[in-house]
């Protein structure tokens, strides 16, 4: 495993279980516990962890409220296998809605061969990446969140409204079978219920951690989605409960 590699795995680890010990990383990842030391080091001075005698912690704060970066990593196999499955429901000449969400982001990667693309999206990421193909991108404004790198609040509720996009790509904080999509903010709930009014076509990407999980806010029902892509095969009662909604499940 390359050392890169190792980091991106390591601070998957801290993030989901909120803390880590340096010797279960030096076994798991199958290094000296000198290594592991290293990289607990370079990773706090990044600002992406806190170094704790013996191991290390998560930031504070939901993930969602964690810098840009650390949300790109958490997890980032998962959002590339689901990146994949998605891009097969962009079309040319479609517009786009997209959240600020890494795997989102990682979809529109995918999506270098489709023509004529119009994005609109409230991702700062999305509107400063030089490498992306030759879109119309259209940013919805509003407030900027410069740790997300997201823009929310009124104003980007209210310009997301003028739209009616063929598709919309959003992610969530979790998903319940009784309390469907869940966020874990008032400002990034209320700008995916606005993308989710504004498009023909709703596609949730969701990694298959987040089944079954609550978070402070619900943004909607499955009846508003239209498709589900994920890393993995649900349950039996999550399957049930897609197909009463009519909701198409992509694995």
């Amino acid at each position: 495993m390359l050392a890169a590699e190792r980091k991106t795995r390591i601070l998957d680890l801290v993030t989901r279980n909120r803390s880590v010990m340096v010797t279960a990383l030096s076994q798991e990842l199958a290094v000296t516990e000198e290594t592991i030391r290293r990289d607990l080091n370079k990773l706090e001075k990044e600002g992406l962890l806190s170094r704790t005698h013996g191991g290390a912690v998560a930031l504070k704060g939901e993930a969602e409220d964690l810098p840009y970066r650390t949300r790109h990593l958490i997890n980032i196999g998962a959002k590339r296998l689901i990146a994949q499955k998605a891009s097969a429901l962009v079309k040319d000449g479609d517009a786009v809605m997209m959240d600020s969400s890494s795997t989102a982001y990682e979809t529109l990667r995918g999506l270098g061969n489709r023509r004529d693309l119009t994005l609109i999206t409230n991702s700062v990421r999305v509107l400063s990446d030089p490498s992306l193909p030759a879109y119309t991108i259209m940013s919805v404004g509003g407030e900027l969140r410069r740790r997300s790198m997201t823009f929310v609040g009124p104003l980007a509720s209210r310009t997301i409204a003028q739209f009616n996009a063929d598709v919309a790509l959003i992610s969530c904080k979790a998903i319940s079978l009784a309390g469907g999509l869940m966020e874990a903010n008032m400002a990034d709930a209320e700008v995916k219920r606005a993308f989710i009014a504004s498009a023909q076509r709703v596609c949730l990407l969701v990694d298959g951690e987040k089944f079954g999980k609550t978070a402070l806010i619900s943004i909607c029902g499955f009846e508003s989605i239209d498709f589900v892509v994920t890393d993995r095969e649900p349950s039996p009662e999550w399957r049930d409960l897609f197909e009463r909604n009519k909701v198409k499940l992509i694995v």
